[in-house]
């Protein structure tokens, strides 16, 4: 009887390994796709100059998304520019930048990219750029730092660089020590091509980044230890890549974002990149952007009390002003009247108001607003938009030559889509973006005479899939099939 059970046995054992390894793909899967589009690749360029002779370097590495305004964080290791061989030996070379840096993302966009904060002690860098409204949600940490278990497995997404088309790739390892608890854990296997993706727990819990815990160099200075391969070089020492939480950057990372949300931060430029499409903010406002700092409901009144954060460098809504709260989506949540304004200092009428805040009505307990939610000055109804939407759009903006000028890749006229397409809706399933500039519906051409009302019967009366014609800020044109509802 036996001899007959064991090979039924076996085959029930390689069936349930057969489906482990399915759920357990289809894991990684899941997280590739959640994560892949908040990791960012940052290039730059700097020159060497020895001996007669002046090279231009070009360099990238891997940078993740962690706040508003397009904050990234990247290891500061890459960045080094240091002259070496023998310009370095003799004392004879010279070297500038990094300089030129651009951000790219994973839809394949370039944006100029401006340092904020950098931290020699962390060996880190912090950098802004302006992404606009559709821009992927930062990568949210906990309130406390990640306190992975050794031997807990963990994933990595990070980015290849130019040659290999900045894809985002994945990489499975396990925390093998623990350096210094809730800051920095030692991960096993190769990590060379990690340096600044994002470590995840297997249940897509953001635990931190892969960085460089800085040590101290080896002697030698310079001369013939840099020529056999740059023995006192940190960026050689690939066994001090760990695993970093927000215990170590989680303050440095709060400093960046206040740099960066700045008004005059990049040279003052807009976070829209389309900002001829962007509606104006009151001015009783004076276009807040901030986070929900806390949430509290009240029993007695029914109501939810939220309190936010004002940062340094922002002028506070004043009272009785509105403010709005945004989920990760960039979908509206609900809107607030301030009522509450609080000085750092409540003694001095005079000193920086950090934070404010209001009540928002909800007997039913159907509000989800969380700590760390974008909030902002509410659109006004534009008097240019849609009275009925169409396949998840109902915010459209005219656009003639005299707005679009030069930035539409020769495009005189058309309207552009003011929103992020409803999710799940046939226009953002196509692939149709915030800031896409509409200039011709199957074969009929947007012109500047067409009025808003005629461009609304043109789109109502196309039936089934519909060919839009579209052009980004970038001069790119595209076609997009849109289905039918």
């Amino acid at each position: 009887m036996t001899r007959y059970l064991l090979p039924v046995f076996a085959i029930a054992l390689i069936g349930a390994t057969v489906l482990q390894a399915d759920d357990r793909g289809d894991k990684l899967r899941d997280l590739h796709k959640k994560f892949s589009d908040k990791v960012v690749v940052l290039t730059w360029t700097s020159t060497t100059s020895a001996m007669g002779q002046t090279i231009e370097n070009t360099g990238s590495t891997t940078g993740l998304l962690v706040g508003s305004g397009g904050l990234i964080v990247v290891s500061a290791q890459p960045l080094s520019n240091a002259v070496g061989g023998m310009a370095s030996m003799f004392g004879r070379g010279e070297s500038s930048g990094p300089e030129g840096f651009k951000l790219h993302t994973a839809d394949g966009k370039e944006y100029a990219a401006t340092e904020a904060l950098k931290s020699d002690d962390l060996n880190l860098r912090f950098y802004g750029a302006a992404l606009g409204e559709g821009s992927p949600a930062a990568a949210a940490f906990g309130d406390q730092p990640a306190a992975p278990q050794l031997g807990d497995e963990v994933i990595v997404i990070g980015a290849y660089d130019e040659t290999l088309n900045y894809a985002r790739f994945f990489h499975v390892a396990r925390i093998n020590s623990v350096v210094e608890e809730g800051k920095y854990y030692g991960l096993d296997g190769s990590l060379g091509d990690c340096l600044g993706g994002v470590v995840l727990s297997m249940d897509g819990k953001v635990l931190g980044i892969v960085g460089q815990k800085k040590g101290k160099e080896a002697s030698g200075g310079g001369g013939i230890g840099r020529m056999l391969g740059g023995l006192n070089d940190p960026s050689k020492a690939l066994g001090n890549r760990v695993l970093m939480t927000s215990g170590v950057f989680g303050d440095e990372m709060k400093k960046a974002q206040e740099v960066v949300l700045k008004p005059d931060f990049g040279g003052g430029k807009t976070a829209d990149p389309t900002p001829e499409a962007k509606d104006p903010a009151p001015a009783t406002t004076g276009g807040f952007t901030g986070t929900v700092a806390s949430v509290k409901y009240r029993d007695d009144k029914k109501d939810l009390y939220v309190l936010i954060n004002v940062p340094e460098g922002q002028e506070a809504p004043a009272a009785d002003s509105k403010l709005a709260i945004y989920d990760a989506d960039g979908k509206q949540v609900s809107e607030l009247v301030i009522t509450r304004r609080y000085h750092v200092n409540p003694m001095d009428e005079s000193s920086r108001i950090e934070q404010v805040g209001g009540f928002i009505p909800d007997p039913e307990k159907k509000l989800s607003i969380e700590k760390g939610m974008k909030v902002a000055v509410p659109k006004p109804v534009s008097t240019d938009s849609s009275s009925k939407g169409w396949r998840g759009i109902e915010r459209f903006t005219k656009m003639g030559p005299d707005v679009i000028k030069d930035n539409f890749g020769g495009v005189k006229a058309g309207y552009s889509v003011s929103q992020i397409p409803e999710k799940g809706s046939p226009c953002r399933e196509a692939g149709v973006k915030n800031g896409d500039l509409i200039y011709k519906v199957g074969d009929t051409e947007i012109t500047a005479e067409t009025s808003l009302q005629d461009f609304q019967k043109l789109l109502a009366d196309a039936n089934g899939d519909v060919k839009l014609c579209i052009a980004r800020k970038d001069g790119e044109k595209v076609e997009i099939t849109v289905p039918a509802e």
